[in-house]
């Protein structure tokens, strides 16, 4: 009988050990920590503000900055990450890679932050005929460059094309005549002299920038998702509701004073949630079809090489707590 007691104590404590982490995770949530990726970019800003407002901790939703749009894809082509704010341009480049994607959240619309800066010699865009000139290798900078050069008569042919990653912007325009860029950069670099020669609100709507993760990242952290949104349009109100507040939080950051960083939010359109459920909502969402269109244009223009599926990249889900 002793015997007995000793095994069933002995099994009994084998299954408390073994089921203790799966008791324990009952009563908590599972979700690991939800990695964000971004460069820096106006449009991005109200993620980082809404952290610095303590909508969401590094606990569970982590914020990750890096330097450039070129530095995010490949942490996402490489899976260190569950998600990135990133132009729709960018999203379609990794469609076209095989990658299951969604859109959560549509954060703005460029209207003339992006733009092409030249040297104060340079008058017109026709002026770039035989010139140097920068940008970074992604669908945007190719878009600004593609169109400005047809709106002058001109091809790639008929400049020397300078890569330039983001973060190297301002130290590249002293040795070129002309560079694709954008805020907070092109601010920095007009007050350094450089002339305006192009922006983005010559092509309304052509660059839409949107929160893009894995599909399966919807099944792994739905709460942190539906935080991440939250938090955001949390963070929008504020804008709203305390601009002067807002931009000072906002200006260390962007590297601008405060009235240059509410001069740089003139050039983008911030979308609200209205125009988000417009965009994600719904059994067709209005997003594919703004993809689909952008992505014949890529195809077009040589930006991407075969077709891609955009009908089920737009989720609207998060958009609300339901």
């Amino acid at each position: 009988m002793s015997w007995n007691r000793s095994l069933r104590s002995i099994r009994n404590g084998l299954i408390c050990l073994f089921l203790a982490p799966l008791i324990h995770s009952c009563g908590a949530s599972t979700e690991p920590p939800l990695r964000i990726a971004s460069n820096i970019w106006i449009g991005y800003e109200p993620l980082y503000l809404a952290r610095s407002l303590g909508q969401f901790s590094e606990e569970t939703i982590s914020l990750v900055e890096l330097t450039s749009a070129s530095e995010v894809l490949h942490a996402m082509r490489n899976g260190t990450i569950e998600g990135a704010a990133l132009t729709l341009d960018e999203t379609l480049i990794l469609l076209e890679d095989g990658f299951d994607l969604r859109v959560i959240l549509i954060l703005d619309y460029s209207n003339g932050a992006d733009a092409i800066l030249g040297q104060p010699n340079l008058s017109t865009l026709k002026d770039l005929k035989g010139k140097r000139v920068a940008v970074e290798y992604t669908a945007v900078g190719a878009i600004m460059l593609g169109t400005a050069l047809q709106l002058a008569g001109l091809t790639t042919e008929d400049i020397e094309i300078i890569h330039s990653p983001l973060d190297e912007h301002k130290k590249t325009f002293a040795d070129v005549d002309a560079i694709v860029t954008f805020e907070p950069l092109r601010t920095q670099i007009l007050n350094d002299g450089a002339k305006l020669l192009f922006d983005s609100s010559q092509i309304p709507e052509r660059i839409i920038d949107v929160v893009v993760v894995f599909e399966k990242t919807m099944r792994t952290h739905p709460k942190a998702l539906r935080n991440l949104v939250q938090g955001y349009f949390k963070a929008r109100k504020y804008m709203t509701e305390n601009p002067e507040a807002a931009f000072v939080r906002l200006a260390p950051r962007l590297g601008l004073t405060v009235d240059q960083v509410k001069t740089a939010y003139e050039g983008i359109t911030l979308t609200e949630l209205s125009g988000n459920e417009a965009l994600l909502k719904g059994s067709e969402p209005k997003l594919n079809s703004i993809a689909e269109d952008l992505a014949t244009f890529m195809f077009e223009q040589n930006l991407l090489h075969r077709n891609v599926n955009t009908d089920f990249l737009g989720e609207g889900k998060f958009l609300r707590n339901e």
